[in-house]
């Protein structure tokens, strides 16, 4: 299954939110770099990224 990105944030929490209100349409989702940015929050460059399966893309960008 290919994930695609559908948001990026410098900031965990923003992306958090928009995954739970996937995850409750029970469409599955990952943080890519979730990790990467708590530990090195303070370099810019570091982004979020949140991913879904390329074949629910059109629901989510309805949903978002």
């Amino acid at each position: 299954m290919n994930f695609v990105t559908v948001k990026e944030s410098h900031y965990l929490a923003d992306l958090s939110v928009l995954k739970s209100r996937l995850e409750s349409e029970g469409i599955e989702c990952r943080l890519k770099n979730e990790l990467t940015t708590q530990v090195m929050n303070h370099i810019p460059s570091f982004t979020v990224e949140l991913q879904v399966p390329e074949s629910e893309v059109e629901r989510v960008r309805e949903i978002l």
